[in-house]
């Protein structure tokens, strides 16, 4: 219990994890561009690391450079995890269990954790800590919006073309949404993501001209439709917390949703769910095309997976086989557990 816990993170994401019980101090790193300035931040950090005497130095998730940052803290415990299963956990002086063995992405960041001789149950989601007021503060953001309960959110962006559903499919989603329950819709896109927007509000019109000739009935169903792509990582947090359900892509915003209690349902293309998704079906359900034969660049013995950028030989038809319907009635279900 006296335990004095720090944390080192790059500084965009420092935001996350404010207001976690039981830390004492946040060291935020900021990355520069240009492999001699990154040289300079990295020694600097280094000495304001070893400063501290730390006993024990863990690393989650290891680069080369947060490797040798963790060995050059002169802490005696250090618990190194390079994830790949053929990699070597250098500069670690306890051995990580079960490397080499496949297992979702939280389970080999708890294997830094056990290797120091603690129980870590398996299975155990991600909290982020929401104050009262940030949740309040959520919840009138929505209700500036003018949007009814209850909302589905849309998170439109992804890390690669080959991870994104077709935007006319979300805009379907939306208006089917609005048309077999009372309430709104929330598309949400990154800071930088402004176009995505943009095409899917144009693409929620399009489909209201051309399935309803009544114009009462499209400003109604539209007025009910709303996007955001500027929210700090803090806010973004308060308006998922408030919201029935997230549906989209394996992404930041989907991890975050789950993270605050919020029921999600992912749309997987061209990785398999098993190490990305490693959350309780029954409130994340997903929807994945099993057996597509193009993934076809994982490792002997790792899920499939394909790690192109664009797909034009098969037409991106792990994503484009993934229907409206079924993603609606996901979304339904878990909105009213």
């Amino acid at each position: 219990p006296q335990a004095e816990i720090d944390l080192l993170v790059m500084d965009t994401w420092a935001p996350v994890l404010a207001g976690l019980p039981g830390i004492h101090h946040i060291w935020k790193f900021s990355s520069k561009s240009g492999k001699l300035s990154r040289l300079e931040a990295l020694a600097k950090m280094t000495l304001k690391l070893r400063k501290e005497n730390y006993d024990c130095v863990i690393n989650f998730h290891a680069s080369p450079s947060s490797a040798k940052l963790a060995w050059a803290t002169g802490a005696k415990c250090r618990s190194i995890h390079f994830h790949g299963h053929s990699d070597r956990n250098k500069y670690s002086t306890v051995t990580i269990p079960g490397k080499g063995t496949l297992k979702p992405i939280i389970e080999r960041d708890m294997d830094a954790i056990r290797a120091l001789g603690a129980h870590v149950p398996a299975g155990r989601s991600p909290q982020l800590l929401i104050q009262p007021s940030e949740a309040s503060e959520g919840l009138r953001y929505l209700q500036k919006l003018g949007l009814p309960m209850p909302i589905l959110g849309l998170s439109l962006g992804s890390s690669r073309p080959t991870k994104s559903w077709p935007i006319e499919r979300f805009a379907s989603l939306a208006l089917e949404w609005c048309q077999r329950e009372p309430g709104g819709v929330l598309a949400i896109a990154g800071p930088n993501e402004g176009q995505l927007s943009h095409n899917f509000l144009l693409a929620v019109d399009d489909l209201l001209f051309a399935n309803f000739r009544d114009t009462p009935t499209r400003a109604q169903i539209r007025g009910r439709i709303a996007t955001a792509h500027d929210f700090s990582l803090r806010k973004l947090a308060s308006v998922l917390s408030q919201i029935s359900v997230l549906a989209g892509h394996d992404s930041g915003p989907k991890h975050m949703a789950v993270a605050v209690n919020t029921a999600t349902v992912t749309l997987f293309g061209p990785e398999d769910p098993f190490e990305w998704h490693p959350y309780p079906l029954e409130r994340h359900p997903y929807c994945f095309i099993e057996n597509l034969p193009c993934r076809k660049d994982a490792a002997p013995g790792m899920p499939a997976w394909c790690g192109i950028q664009i797909c034009h030989v098969e037409e991106h038809k792990c994503m484009r086989l993934i229907g409206v319907h079924p993603v609606l009635n996901h979304c339904q279900k878990v909105a009213r557990r």
